[in-house]
C-alpha cells in the first residue's frame, strides 16, 4: 500500500539504488518500506531518537512481512550507525540545524556513505553554507509544495567535493543568494522556486510596509529593516536570473 505523502514521494525518488539504506527520523517506517517493496534498496534500517515512532514503524514492518529487510533501531541521529553499514542515508522532516548537527556528530558516518538525502524544513542558507563549507557535493536539489509549504530535497554525494562556489561563479550569482535557494534549482528555473520567490518578496514587501518609520522606529526597527532589503536584493537577484533562461 503506497502511504506515502507527495512530499515523501519526492523524497523517495531521489534515493539512487542502493544496498543498505539508514533512515533517520523514520517515524511510521514508510519510507524504508516503499524503497525496498519497489526494489530501490536491498534492506533498512529504521532509526529514531524516540521508542513511540520506533514502535509504530516495527508494526508497519510486520503488516508488510518485512521484518527480514528493516531492522529498527533506537539512536540519537546517527550514533547507532557504524560507518560502513550502510551505503545510503535519508534524514527528513527536521530543521535545519538539528540536521546540522546530525551531520557534524555523525560526520565519521556520513563520509563514508555513497549518498545523502536530507530535506531540511527550516535555516536553508545555513544548510546549503554548511554543506559548501564542509566539502560535500550536492548532486541534486528539488522542491515541492505540499499542503501551502514549501519543502526542499538535497541529494549530497559525501565523498566529492563540493562545487557550488564555481557554479555560483559561472551563473554570476552572489554565494549568499545560491544558499538562499540553491545552485541547482537556480539553474534548473524549478517552478516551484519561483512560485516561492514571488510569494517571499510579497511576504518581505508587506512586512516592511508594517514597519515604523525610520524616525520612531528606533536602532532595532533599522536592524530589521536592513535585514530585509538584503533579503529583498538576494530575492530580485534570483528572479532576474530565472526569468532570464525564459
Amino acid at each position: 500500500m503506497n502511504r506515502l505523502s507527495n512530499r515523501l514521494l519526492h523524497i523517495a525518488a531521489q534515493v539512487q539504488p542502493a544496498d543498505t539504506l539508514a533512515d533517520v527520523g523514520c517515524d511510521h517506517g514508510y519510507l524504508p518500506i516503499y524503497l525496498i517493496k519497489n526494489g530501490c534498496i536491498r534492506r533498512a534500517v529504521a532509526m529514531d531518537i524516540g521508542e513511540g515512532p520506533l514502535q509504530r514503524a516495527r508494526a508497519h514492518v510486520a503488516e508488510e512481512q518485512l521484518e527480514n529487510y528493516i531492522q529498527t533501531r533506537l539512536s540519537n541521529g546517527l550514533e547507532r550507525l557504524q560507518p560502513g553499514e550502510a551505503d545510503a542515508v535519508v534524514i527528513a522532516g527536521m530543521g535545519g540545524n538539528l540536521i546540522m548537527d546530525i551531520l557534524s556528530r555523525g560526520e565519521e558516518v556520513v563520509r563514508s556513505l555513497d549518498q545523502l538525502v536530507i530535506e531540511p524544513q527550516s535555516e536553508l542558507a545555513g544548510v546549503r553554507r554548511f554543506l559548501r563549507e564542509q566539502n560535500y557535493f550536492v548532486e541534486q536539489e528539488d522542491f515541492v509544495l505540499e499542503d501551502g509549504k514549501f519543502y526542499p530535497i538535497l541529494r549530497i554525494l559525501p565523498k566529492r567535493a563540493s562545487d557550488d562556489g564555481g557554479r555560483a561563479q559561472a551563473c554570476g550569482l552572489e554565494l549568499s543568494v545560491t544558499d538562499a535557494y540553491g545552485c541547482r534549482l537556480l539553474m534548473q528555473r524549478h517552478p516551484v522556486l519561483a512560485d516561492y520567490l514571488q510569494k517571499e518578496h510579497a511576504q518581505c514587501e508587506q512586512i516592511l510596509r508594517g514597519l515604523p518609520d525610520a524616525q520612531t522606529g528606533g536602532a532595532r526597527i533599522a536592524q530589521r529593516r536592513d535585514e530585509l532589503y538584503r533579503q529583498i536584493a538576494r530575492n530580485e537577484a534570483a528572479q532576474t536570473y530565472m526569468k532570464a533562461g525564459n
